[in-house]
């Protein structure tokens, strides 16, 4: 259809604006560190997290207002309670298994970032952040004069639901999020593994605290957004059963929002 269009353009001797996809930032992590640049163009921009380590990680980008710093973020994360109001959620690329990469585009203003890792080992509490995985990000005002991709569909998030704006079929898919809600959400993209549900997948992940086989195998999705944020994450989809899962904690209670519901099975059928 693409390709029609510019050759139907062409011979109407019309010219057709091509939009600029983002530009690839590549980050590794590692246990426990980012290898990342230190400073981007401003725009919408793909994070693609290469896990090089022996443990689950994710990549998680955090906007601090202005006059703040990382040590500041640092400082307030070993205090107990939901984080603080100059801190904002932008997203980022959700887990990628050892070996693996996951991808999410952003688009970002100008200004000062932290890029977190908040998945901690298998038996313990303590995120990787606290570890020293955890690199500051300066967004320049220069623009990179991308445009988002387009999505394949979108997930609304609220308080507590994943609202799926069609059904998934296989194939690479560039997945939409828009938090509608009132405070930050994640999507993690479970692929569940025979006979398992996503209430194995929340008890595994909390509960036994990551010991043991896991039910499925998280396969990518997006980091915390705020509300009122939008970002899309790209995922490769087999036919079968997914789930998708939101792990952040309860700004009210502390509780994870899987306790709240915050989870949903899918089937992916094939194309």
């Amino acid at each position: 259809m693409i390709f029609a269009i510019l050759f139907s353009a062409a011979l109407a001797g019309g010219t057709v604006s091509v939009p600029k996809a983002p530009p690839v930032v590549t980050v590794h992590a590692k246990d426990f560190a980012f290898e990342a640049p230190k400073s981007i163009k401003s725009g919408p921009t793909t994070f693609r997290l290469v896990n090089d380590g022996k443990q689950l990680h994710h990549l998680s980008l955090v906007k601090l207002a202005k006059g703040k710093t990382m040590a500041d973020l640092v400082a307030a994360m070993k205090n107990p309670g939901p984080p603080p109001a100059w801190v904002t959620d932008v997203g980022g690329p959700n887990p990628a298994v050892p070996g693996g990469a996951a991808e999410a585009t952003l688009t970002l203003d100008a200004g000062d970032y932290v890029m977190l890792c908040f998945i901690p080992s298998a038996g313990e509490t303590v995120p990787h952040m606290m570890k020293g995985m955890i690199g500051a990000l300066t967004v320049t005002p220069d623009k990179n004069d991308a445009s988002a991709p387009v999505p394949d569909a979108t997930i609304r998030t609220s308080d507590f639901k994943f609202d799926v704006s069609k059904p998934l079929t296989a194939g690479h898919r560039v997945i939409e999020v828009v938090n509608d809600a009132a405070q930050s959400h994640e999507v993690v993209v479970i692929q569940l593994a025979p006979g398992k549900t996503m209430a194995d997948v929340g008890t595994w992940a909390e509960k036994d605290m990551m010991k043991g086989p896991p039910p499925g195998k998280p396969i990518g999705g997006m980091s915390g957004i705020a509300k009122g944020h939008t970002a899309s994450f790209s995922v490769d989809l087999k036919p079968g059963k997914y789930g998708l899962i939101c792990f952040i904690p309860d700004s009210k209670d502390g509780k994870s929002h899987w306790v709240h519901g915050m989870t949903q099975e899918l089937t992916v059928a094939a194309k």
